[in-house]
């Protein structure tokens, strides 16, 4: 898992700041409040989450939608 902060594509780099500052949050409000094109915030937070930055969970009141979290990494 790369901890290098230059293998975190810039949209990464965003998506990270807003999960660390407003918390927990849906594909599509993180997609809204970073103004990055859907297919870059796909594509980020996939690899966010290969390098283990983030995870996503089940939300348990709607199975259809899933929260990004940031890690402690």
């Amino acid at each position: 898992m790369g901890d290098n902060n230059e293998d975190i594509p810039h949209s990464g780099k965003k998506l990270l700041q807003i999960l660390d500052e407003k918390g927990p949050m849906t594909q599509k409000s993180l997609i809204q409040e970073s103004e990055v094109p859907a297919r870059t915030a796909r594509y980020a937070l996939r690899r966010l989450m290969e390098m283990g930055l983030i995870i996503k969970r089940c939300n348990l009141s709607d199975m259809r939608s899933v929260y990004y979290f940031k890690t402690d990494n």
